[in-house]
């Protein structure tokens, strides 16, 4: 995942549109809104409370926010994604 995510993906353009395999927009938005309760997320939801479909709205530019990292409280890419996955893992 750290290889998919934080060198290929992130090395695209901010621009691309990303298109998902899956529609876990609003799933997501809950776990986020969990972890932390910034201005970025709560437009997120707003939008994902407004759109039956989301695929194709976000660039790999939303998907680096730093903000969700910080709630991590890790710095390196691979401890950031382990302890994101820990936290989505023991989300009720």
């Amino acid at each position: 995942m750290h290889e998919a995510l934080n060198k290929r993906l992130a090395s695209l353009p901010d621009d691309t549109v990303v298109y998902p395999g899956h529609e876990y927009t609003k799933s997501n938005v809950k776990f986020a809104i969990s972890v932390l309760q910034s201005e970025a997320v709560k437009k997120l939801q707003a939008f994902a409370e407004s759109n039956e479909v989301t695929t194709g709205k976000f660039t790999i530019a939303d998907e680096k926010d730093p903000i969700v990292q910080k709630a991590t409280g890790a710095s390196e890419p691979v401890d950031v994604m382990s302890k994101l996955r820990e936290m989505k893992n023991n989300f009720k």
